[in-house]
């Protein structure tokens, strides 16, 4: 493999910029990657459709009424409700379980109110205010410079081909997202006493089409048995979206290139999937849609997504239990050191969630904690990359997707 390959992908796909769903560089993006893969002489070069409820921001609006009266910058918060909510504000942290429980112990009435929180990942945090009949939402950026990160507050796989009502899909409540410097305000306020707001969030809501781009390495053996790698090329509404995921369409490049033409046991099917950021629906399609096989057959899912940037941050496995130790010798083979170990059966958060509901054997290795300080910004850009991280990265995956493409024996 070769840093100067890779990171050839990561400046292509850093100088085709935005890739939100329904734009010229979500098609860009695609072609792309499409083309890539012909060149490399992957088999079954194709594209794979699907519909998925599109959003289109059309205004948001963020108003303290009480104490004092003020304007605060803000972004809408994608897959919230259409409408108004104005309310006193409640601030629960991080909006973790905890914090919520914690709400709950002292007696606080979230029903009627505007839920302040502080997060990357509002989507996990959703559910605790429906279920507390929350007004609504205000999101926190505490991206620095007080860039807003762009976010969304539902992942819900279940939302490939939607049907009406498409209100469903959205979480039902509108919701908007702050600066870190105006959430310090906010909590000032607080700090003093009660604080009432007034928020609006508008968009468009439409059913549209996109696609995953599929290429695949015929194994030699046992062609029936899969290994799929794969990692999404979409991206969120502003910026290049570097980290988040050109690094991980370039990983997914890398490795295809690496290995086409060559003779593995077990076929490989390469896959760079769109729909990611608005709920895992590129994965999720091609997961309904080839379930049967790929619970017979797939030996292993590789995610490729959020690589090696130049800022600090711990080499983390989210992996299932039953490809853990797979990982882990991989990991040190490398030489690449493993500083935490999640399981993620329990939360949707990236692609490799529907595999792994199949029960198929999942693994996804990233920078986190912290996560990048501009992720989901303007300014995930190309300069924050580490080429030489990005390198090892690529080689612990590729030793576990080699394993289960080559080895004579696999455990399952």
């Amino acid at each position: 493999m070769s840093s100067v390959e890779a990171f050839k992908f990561v400046k292509d796909m850093a100088g085709i910029g935005n890739r939100w769903l329904d734009t010229e560089g979500e098609s860009r993006g695609r072609e792309y990657i499409l083309q890539k893969f012909k060149q490399f002489g992957l088999e079954e070069v194709h594209t794979e459709e699907f519909a998925y409820l599109h959003y289109q921001p059309k205004r948001c609006r963020l108003e303290i009424i009480r104490p004092v009266r003020e304007i605060l910058d803000c972004q809408p918060l994608e897959y919230s409700e259409n409408g108004e909510a104005r309310g006193e504000v409640v601030y629960a942290g991080g909006g973790t379980v905890a914090e919520f429980k914690r709400l709950d112990r002292l007696g606080v009435d979230l029903r009627g109110k505007i839920v302040a929180v502080t997060s990357f990942a509002p989507f996990l945090i959703t559910p605790h205010c429906e279920r507390r009949g929350a007004a609504g939402m205000i999101v926190i950026s505490d991206a620095p410079k007080n860039y807003i990160r762009r976010l969304t507050a539902k992942l819900d796989p279940e939302a490939v081909n939607p049907r009406p009502p498409l209100d469903k899909y959205l979480a039902r409540f509108p919701g908007v997202i702050t600066s870190e410097g105006a959430g310090e305000l906010l909590l000032t306020l607080l700090s003093a006493g009660k604080v009432v707001v007034r928020i609006r969030h508008k968009a468009q809501y439409t059913r549209k089409t996109t696609s995953n781009v599929i290429g695949v390495v015929r194994g030699k053996v046992e062609p029936m048995k899969k290994v799929i790698v794969g990692g999404h090329y979409d991206s969120q509404l502003a910026g290049p979206l570097v980290w988040d995921n050109g690094t991980g369409v370039a990983a997914v490049l890398e490795m295809a290139r690496v290995l086409s033409g060559k003779h593995p046991l077990r076929t490989v099917v390469f896959i760079a999937f769109s729909a990611e950021e608005i709920g895992l629906l590129g994965a999720s399609a091609y997961a309904r849609q080839h379930a049967e096989d790929l619970a017979k057959n797939a030996v292993g899912m590789i995610n490729l997504d959020a690589l090696s940037s130049v800022f600090p941050a711990e080499n983390t496995l989210w992996v299932t239990r039953n490809i853990e130790a797979l990982s882990r010798a991989k990991a040190r083979e490398a030489g690449w050191r493993v500083d935490s170990v999640v399981d993620p059966s329990s939360f949707v958060f990236s692609d490799y969630y529907p595999f792994m509901v199949l029960g198929i054997p999942s693994t996804w290795i990233w920078e986190y904690p912290p996560i990048h300080p501009y992720y989901h910004t303007e300014k995930d850009v190309l300069e924050f990359i580490d080429s030489k991280k990005l390198l090892k990265v690529i080689e612990v995956n590729a030793r576990i997707a080699f394993h289960l493409a080559y080895a004579p024996r696999l455990r399952r």
